[in-house]
């Protein structure tokens, strides 16, 4: 028995001692006609891409990049390339 419980407190100890995983940068994009770059399709398109975003990042996120890419038949592509905020954990240490 004492020797089960030293394991099961060992493996409790490792389990709060390891580092986070690094910060992962992913991306969303949405589609536009090539002609609508205007404050308002630009602001239309945030909206959007914040949408998107609220469904994977649920407490914030960063912006580390947007692009406007060219696409098929008179479209660009917006990309945004991000790292969603980190959770705040609770340590005894």
């Amino acid at each position: 028995m004492r020797i089960a419980l030293s394991l099961v407190f060992a493996l409790l100890l490792t389990a709060c001692t390891t580092a986070p995983p690094e910060r992962l940068v992913f991306g969303v994009s949405g589609t536009r006609p090539v002609g609508a770059a205007s404050a308002e399709s630009d602001a239309e398109m945030r909206r959007f891409l914040d949408w998107k975003v609220s469904q994977i990042c649920t407490l914030g996120y960063d912006t580390v990049k947007v692009e406007t890419l060219a696409a098929e038949q008179d479209m660009q592509i917006v990309d945004e390339e991000l790292r969603c905020k980190p959770y705040r954990h609770v340590s005894l240490f």
